[in-house]
């Protein structure tokens, strides 16, 4: 992965030290996306299962000890912050983040869409006025099930299709979500103003009590779960 930022870079390898089931940083930033550009907010509580255990957000994430846990969680959220920030105030600077096959610089773009795919599915009556939204929005958002559909090897569409599509999906792939994005500014429900305080999308800054739901998302009171280390 070509021009990760350090940060990106931190990202990606405390998300390889855990369970093999854990999002990979591509499919993370896909389902950053889908968050983020959904009509309708999803709250962290339930979407983090779907980061440590990318099959079905079933089981517990594994860390070493709470500091491991709130050190990767606090890499999630700044991360998912990020990106909003971005979508926010530059949308015109969003990319994807996407492999490069070294053996024929083919851009692997299927990982980013899985993950953008279980965002969609979290809430999947949310994104239904998209079908009768403006024609970009609805461009966008027919393109971008369509790759999802692609990376499936869906038997709708032929080799050639696929080599079609594919040999333009990234570059689509932003312009498709800036769109999505542009569509939820105009029609969500006003957000506060984007500061670092008050981040519509930020994840709140609390001490976890002992008796509170563990952060990790594993539904454990956090005393039973990361607090025992």
């Amino acid at each position: 992965m070509p021009g990760l930022s350090r940060q990106q870079k931190q990202l990606s390898k405390a998300l390889l030290d855990l369970d093999e089931e854990a999002m990979l940083i591509e499919e993370l930033d896909g389902f950053i996306a889908g968050l983020l550009v959904c009509p309708q907010m999803i709250p962290p509580s339930a979407w983090l299962p779907w980061v440590w255990n990318s099959a079905d957000a079933k089981g517990e994430p594994v860390f070493e000890s709470l500091d491991h846990a709130n050190k990767v969680m606090g890499l999630v959220m700044a991360y998912y912050n990020d990106v909003a920030r971005t979508l926010f105030d530059q949308p015109e600077r969003y990319g994807p983040i996407v492999s490069i096959d070294r053996r024929n610089g083919e851009i692997l773009w299927e990982i980013w869409i899985e993950g953008f795919e279980k965002a969609v599915k979290l809430k999947p009556e949310a994104w239904v006025p998209l079908a009768t939204a403006d024609i970009e929005a609805a461009r966008a958002w027919t393109g971008l099930m369509m790759l999802a559909d692609v990376a499936r090897r869906d038997p709708r569409f032929s080799d050639e299709q696929i080599d079609a599509i594919t040999a333009t999906a990234h570059d689509k792939i932003a312009d498709w979500v800036i769109e999505l994005n542009d569509w939820r500014l105009a029609n969500a429900a006003p957000a506060p103003t984007m500061t670092t305080r008050s981040n519509p999308f930020a994840a709140p800054a609390q001490k976890v009590g002992r008796n509170d739901p563990c952060p990790c998302g594993s539904g454990k009171k956090h005393k039973k779960c990361c607090g025992l280390n």
